[in-house]
């Protein structure tokens, strides 16, 4: 007689439950991101890229910190200052892919859907002003956090494969 397995519930499996973990960090960080942003874009004033920047490396520390400490446990024997460079690494992808993403459907959006399919030259003065800081009372609350939703939505997908295939690599 043949004994047969059943298959492992699917919450059960290792590779689920980790990306099942990363979500959890990934929201606690977006959480920090979306936060942060609004904080330094919409309440203290500063351009769209430099408050970007500054909420995203905030959530790239919260990201690090749990990602090590539960999501990838099992490779903290592995050296703290190796897996940090690494994850900011992955994290300077994430960040360039998270902000051109913002910056390209801001624009978009604002050039009146034009983009570079339309009128380019209008597309690309939206985006140089974007870029040196100005124009910032065209950039309103939903379509900023709506692009950030949009951004956040792809760079999750690299955070996770790049971290588990490098960073957290066991």
């Amino acid at each position: 007689m043949i004994a047969t397995q059943t298959p492992e519930p699917l919450h059960q499996r290792p590779g689920v439950r980790q990306f099942v973990k990363f979500g959890i960090v990934g929201a606690s960080s977006s959480v920090i991101n979306f936060g942060f942003f609004n904080l330094l874009y919409h309440k203290a004033g500063l351009p769209l890229v430099p408050a970007l920047t500054i909420a995203f490396l905030l959530s790239v520390c919260n990201g690090f910190f749990w990602n090590r400490r539960w999501t990838f446990k099992e490779t903290r024997h592995q050296p703290a200052h190796t897996q940090s460079m690494r994850f900011f690494a992955v994290n300077i992808v994430g960040w360039l892919l998270n902000t051109s993403i913002v910056v390209l459907l801001v624009a978009h959006f604002t050039s009146s859907g034009e983009g570079l399919l339309g009128d380019r030259s209008h597309f690309l003065q939206v985006l140089s002003d974007i870029v040196i800081g100005q124009g910032k009372a065209h950039y309103g609350f939903w379509l900023v956090n709506g692009a950030l939703v949009a951004a956040t939505g792809v760079v999750v997908f690299w955070n996770y494969f790049a971290n588990r295939l490098w960073t957290f690599k066991q």
